[in-house]
């Protein structure tokens, strides 16, 4: 008997799918038809609606077998609709019988594709071309996507969110479909992004606070909560996020208990919303305010328990203070710099102690504590791996390694490990990762550390422009040079890399000089200890054409320097040593030698540096987060006149300046703080010095301090120092000379100077193509001529706003807008408006 098309449905199987497997929302449908549960065997398979896939595609995904004995209804038909399902390639699936001859039987697969898309395009208010990329990128809505409802129910959920997390609380998409012009089986999206106005906290109340104030409450308890105010629009904006607000109602009782109140509790609390934005109420009920009473230690052999009291900083008759309290004990993620008691024992290899404050007891008011330590033993350093330096020589991340086989586990030796390979500028320290192992069973640790190399060598192009001025710099830069391998041919690429030594060649022009540069350094001389030896040589040419003649100027210098790494009084330090010879000669190039204005001539100096320094600014150095900078230098000649008796009022000013003798002392120092989220203060201060040893040879004319603009070509141009201060023209603030001109004269400079900033910055982007952040500063500086002139605080002062863009091909690109509000010297209005553009410049 033939039957075609019995349309009877089979309701185990259909019971089934609609249960477990059709998935929601779908109109999908699921048939089979026959009389009753009867076995046949599956002769063949007719697909209809689909295109993509051919019968034996869709055999192979039922899992079906031709010749195969089947029960329909039955599970082994069920279980292939239900794979049909699973592959998620379809939008309906229909099972029918098409023909039974005796115990054969034809079944019909009536399938649809499920569509995919086209083009994808996002439109509403802020969308542009570079954020449209982004949501499409973001959502993986690349041509080609099946389009299935869990693909739609994910957009109309996650890109609101988006926005509702930014304060627009009725954000909402509507997805527009048509079909492909150029592909009828595709399908493009317009979709349509309403953000809705952004809905602020208009209030947020309190009730049953009597110690502590709303203002105080909304301030310290709320930090990502904040009720709409304007200085809260400025460095935090009124939203409201439902997560965040969980968070800070937590945040409101950890204030109270780090207040004494370890009692306090929220009662109820309630979020509604008007026509002027969300109103919050919470209801408190604060408790009484206790205090600490006895503190004991239990289980510490290796510490003294007066030792661990003085790093717990609290003692009897506090104000029981318990989230700082568990933070100095450790047992409430520690203290940020490592200065709680847990910290104390892992950073001396205890990396399995446990100490757990407990509250042993209450009487009145006061609370009685007991710390529980459980020491263990010591863990060393086990196996310590690396992947990813495709350049960089092993033995140079060797060296650079703290957490070293055999030594003893210390917290600290990851911290500084990771300080040490970010700053080497090789590998990028956004994406260097560390996996550390303990393992308890021995005492050891494994530790890997995975790395990302960036670009180390640089087509260096350092420019800068300010005050009508333009000075450039064409170099190449090889920061993770190899010398040893200079020789070896098939190792240049384009030199031979992977020592981690630096190879600069620099050429450099403005509209009166020419400079050339090499340099070269060796990060790690003696191999146990990081000390550098840096070597350099520079030329410098300047060329005035004047009325009277061309004016000329030829300047060499040779420098030798060693920075070694101190241990004392930590290792953040380091301490530089150098010598430096200079020669100067002039040809009709006016320089005042103390009253006396020369000429002709040429003058060389033999100086000696010193610099003691120490940097812990990291993690990023294109962006540090935190740490400073701190300097002092003094660089000085010998002081001949001291030992040499001659009568200087006989000499001829060449005579006395053959040799010039001179002391120069420097401070300056850069300090960062993360103020709120990523915003980054950033203030530095600094000042100089120069004079001579004698009052008859007084201060050279060379060495001098050039005040305003961003700090071009520092230090080479007649050996002068241009010390940065935007909203001014270059050197616009320099002490007057004795021709009262105030210009980049050769006479002019200034023998003090100092100078103070304060900057915010906010990073745009940290990956590892291009490093963006933007700043707004206020800054101050001036220039004198003698102390007895000097005044700290007639400051020339300055503000604006600015962008910098770090890319490991061509370093630091920046551009800064800034107002200066104080005259120059020459002028009878303020500085105005001034745009800086610099490259490679240390601002």
């Amino acid at each position: 008997m033939r039957l075609r098309f019995i349309p009877m449905i089979l309701l185990a199987a259909t019971a089934f799918l609609n249960a477990q497997v059709a998935p929601t929302g779908t109109n999908a449908e699921t048939e089979l038809a026959a009389n009753q549960s009867q076995e046949y065997i599956l002769k063949d398979i007719v697909v209809d609606g689909v295109k993509r896939y051919t019968p034996a595609q869709i055999l192979r995904f039922t899992g079906l077998v031709k010749g195969e004995k089947l029960e329909i209804p039955g599970q082994r038909v069920s279980n292939a609709i239900k794979k049909l399902w699973e592959t998620q390639a379809f939008s309906k699936v229909e099972v029918y019988i098409q023909d039974v001859e005796g115990q054969n039987v034809v079944l019909q697969f009536s399938l649809q594709d499920l569509k995919e898309l086209g083009e994808v395009k996002f439109t509403g208010r802020g969308i542009g071309k570079s954020k449209n990329e982004k949501l499409i990128k973001d959502n993986n809505l690349k041509p080609g996507t099946k389009i299935n409802n869990n693909l739609v129910s994910s957009l109309q959920n996650k890109i609101p969110q988006e926005y509702i997390a930014k304060g627009f609380a009725d954000a909402k998409i509507n997805i527009i479909e048509k079909p492909n012009e150029k592909d009828p089986n595709l399908v493009d999206w317009t979709i349509e992004v309403a953000k809705g106005k952004k809905v602020k906290i208009d209030q947020i109340r309190f009730e049953g606070n009597t110690a502590v104030s709303d203002r105080k409450l909304r301030k310290k308890g709320f930090k990502d909560t904040k009720q709409k105010r304007f200085i809260v629009g400025i460095f935090k904006t009124s939203k409201f996020v439902q997560d965040k607000y969980e968070e800070d109602k937590k945040n409101l009782i950890n204030y109270y208990n780090s207040l004494g109140f370890r009692d306090a509790t929220i009662v109820s609390d309630s979020v509604t919303r008007s026509k002027k934005g969300y109103d919050i109420n919470i209801k408190l009920n604060e408790g009484k305010k206790y205090y600490i009473g006895d503190i004991t230690f239990i289980g510490n052999t290796t510490f003294t328990t007066e030792f661990l009291q003085r790093v717990l900083g609290y003692k009897k008759g506090d104000i029981y203070d318990a989230v700082g309290f568990n933070k100095k004990v450790g047992d409430d993620g520690g203290k940020e710099d490592d200065s709680d008691i847990k910290s104390i024992y892992m950073n001396n290899g205890f990396l399995f102690s446990t100490v757990t404050p407990i509250e042993k007891s209450v009487k009145g008011d006061s609370v009685n504590l007991e710390i529980r330590i459980s020491e263990g033993e010591k863990a060393t350093w086990n196996r310590v791996t690396w992947s990813g330096n495709t350049t960089t020589h092993d033995h140079v991340i060797l060296r650079a390694l703290r957490t070293k086989p055999g030594s003893l586990f210390a917290k600290t030796d990851i911290k500084r490990t990771y300080f040490e390979l970010a700053g080497m500028q090789f590998f990028d320290p956004q994406q260097i990762g560390t996996d550390v192992k303990p393992n308890p069973q021995d005492n050891t640790v494994n530790m890997h550390w995975t790395l990302v190399e960036k670009g180390s060598s640089q087509v260096q192009l350092q420019a800068g422009y300010g005050g009508g001025s333009f000075i450039g710099t064409l170099g190449l830069t090889f920061n993770n040079f190899s010398l040893k391998n200079f020789l070896k041919f098939k190792d240049f690429k384009p030199v031979p890399q992977g020592d981690g030594q630096t190879l600069s060649l620099q050429a450099q022009a403005g509209q009166y000089f020419t400079n050339y540069g090499i340099s070269f350094t060796e990060p790690w001389i003696f191999g146990t200890r990081p000390t550098a030896l840096s070597v350099g040589l520079n030329y410098s040419n300047v060329n005035y054409s004047m009325s009277t003649g061309d004016q000329k100027m030829d300047i060499f210098s040779a420098t030798v320097g060693l920075t070694r790494m101190l241990k004392w009084p930590d290792d953040y330090f380091s301490l530089y040593t150098g010598i430096q010879f200079q020669s100067y000669k002039f040809s009709n190039y006016p320089f005042y030698f103390g009253d006396a204005l020369e000429y002709y001539g040429n003058t060389k100096s033999f100086s000696f540096n010193l610099g003691l320094s120490r940097n812990s600014a990291g993690l990023d150095p294109v962006f540090p987060t935190y740490g400073s900078n701190v300097e002092a230098s003094v660089k000085f000649t010998p002081p001949y006149s001291w030992f040499e008796n001659k009568d200087y009022a006989t000499m001829s000013v060449l005579e006395k300046y053959k040799w010039m003798e001179f002391y120069k002392v420097k401070l300056k120092a850069d300090i960062y703080n993360e103020v709120i989220g990523k915003l980054v203060l950033r203030t530095t201060g600094e000042m100089g010095f120069l004079n001579g040893y004698t009052k008859e040879l007084g201060p050279p004319p060379f060495e001098r301090y050039y005040v305003g603009g961003v700090g071009l070509f520092n230090g080479r141009y007649d050996g002068r120092e241009l010390v940065p201060l935007r909203g001014y023209e270059n050197a616009s603030s320099t002490g007057f000379s004795p021709s009262s001109t105030y210009d980049i004269t050769p006479y002019g400079g200034a023998t003090i100077y100092n100078r103070f900033s304060a900057e915010l910055r906010y990073p745009i982007s940290m990956n590892q193509t291009a490093k963006i952040f933007v700043l707004s500063f206020v800054e101050g500086g001036n220039a004198w001529n003698s102390f007895g002139s000097y005044n700290p605080f007639k400051l020339k002062r300055s503000a604006g706003f600015g962008i910098r863009v770090s890319m490991s091909a061509f370093g630091l690109i920046g551009f800064d807008f800034a107002y200066g509000f104080d005259k120059t010297l020459g002028s009878s209005d303020p500085s105005g408006w001034q745009q800086h553009f610099l490259m490679n410049q240390p601002l």
